[in-house]
């Protein structure tokens, strides 16, 4: 059986599609929480089962139901238990990296400077730890999840004795579903969506092109609260990369709806549009004749060279015909640091102008103007980084 990969397209929906789609995310944000809050004591039962869909695990577990109908629901189970497979995943690092939280992990104050991560030490901890491993997690999870533990100890001056004390109960700020648990593009009953190709010619150069457009169709509520099928068919035009994508056989898997925010502080929904591809075949080494050979921790983070084999047997194995190319990851690791502490400020904006409005006797819809001001400035910062 030929080995596949997901990958996935955002496509922003047309605006005659928008108010539908952000009402059934509103709709079913709540349902996903609840369901999220509910099972969050039987994390570790997530871990282990992996196989086959998540709505079928959530649905074992099940107490109540949104009503929402029996393919909203499915859908709604299947986001809630991936979610909750992957703070599973997230939970079985903790007690990978639980070991290593010491307070040598922690720079202490100095000056005016406040206690921080020592990041160079965290990421030489992983590294340690991950060569003493025979079936390691990932080096981005264990930093990320660690990482996470010496933010716990900054605000709260001790370390988390379980992953629940870490990790608060992670329910979804922002809508997000998934089209999983429903029935297929045809037959769905959240959603219907089809795709059309087009010859096209180009008048000027006389080149002919495939185009492609998607036909979707949602069940949401309307404006009463009545779930009920849209009157009309969004038409979407897809982007060269998918058209290409779908024509060389990539298979159209459940698309996920999302919910984004605008710079304004408006609100807009996208279509993650998933196709399933194959993956590129790599021959054999012992076909090959130059491979990129890499190694870890020489004078950086990774030293790349490219390496020949020989056309006789009784020569080396393999022999360098490049200059070594080295990887210093000492800007990158600066720029993240820089990226935390923005992101941590950020966190801290609401709270510093609600603590201020109510100093100055401001009303509630004053100081929430406010901080939507202050939350696009921001915004604008984040993208100049």
């Amino acid at each position: 059986m030929a080995k596949t990969q997901m990958l996935s397209f955002p496509i922003r929906l047309p605006d005659c599609l928008q108010a539908e789609a952000l009402r059934l995310l509103d709709a079913s944000r709540p349902a996903i929480n609840e369901l999220i809050e509910d099972l969050w004591p039987k994390l570790d039962e997530f871990a282990e089962e992996r196989t086959g869909v998540a709505w079928k695990q959530v649905e074992q577990h099940l107490v109540t139901r949104s009503g929402h109908g029996s393919r909203q629901e499915r859908c709604e189970f299947e986001q809630a238990g991936r979610i909750l497979r992957a703070q599973a995943t997230r939970k079985q690092v903790f007690e990978t990296i639980l070991p290593l939280l010491t307070a040598e992990l922690i720079k202490p104050a100095e000056g005016k400077r406040k206690a921080q991560k020592d990041y160079r030490l965290i990421k030489e901890k992983v590294t340690t730890l991950r060569e003493a491993m025979e079936d390691a997690d990932s080096s981005m999870a264990m930093t990320n999840v660690l990482e996470q533990a010496c933010n716990y100890f900054l605000e709260t001056e001790s370390w988390p004795a379980s992953y629940e004390d870490l990790q608060p109960v992670p329910v979804l700020s922002v809508g997000q579903l998934t089209f999983a648990g429903d029935d297929g593009m045809e037959k769905g009953q959240t959603y219907r969506a089809k795709i059309d190709f087009r010859q096209m010619c180009d008048l000027a150069s006389h080149q002919e092109r495939t185009t492609a457009c998607l036909f979707l169709h949602l069940r949401a509520p309307n404006e009463t609260g009545t779930w009920m099928w849209a009157t009309s068919c969004a038409r979407i035009e897809l982007p060269d990369p998918v058209v290409e994508r779908l024509s060389q056989g990539a298979v159209p898997q459940a698309p996920t709806l999302r919910e984004l925010p605008g710079d304004d502080g408006s609100r807009f929904a996208v279509l993650d549009l998933i196709l399933e591809v194959p993956a590129e075949y790599l021959r054999d080494l012992d076909q090959e004749h130059r491979v990129l050979g890499f190694d870890w921790g020489v004078r950086s983070l990774i030293t790349v060279s490219i390496l020949e084999k020989p056309e006789r047997e009784v020569e080396e194995k393999y022999r360098q015909i490049s200059r070594p190319v080295f990887l210093d990851s000492g800007g990158l690791d600066g720029r993240q640091a820089r990226l935390r502490r923005e992101i941590d400020r950020r966190k801290r904006v609401p709270r510093t102008l609600c603590e201020a409005g109510q100093s100055r006797g401001d009303c509630p819809r004053r100081t929430q103007e406010t901080f939507a001001c202050a939350f696009c400035a921001m915004a604008r910062t984040h993208r100049c980084l």
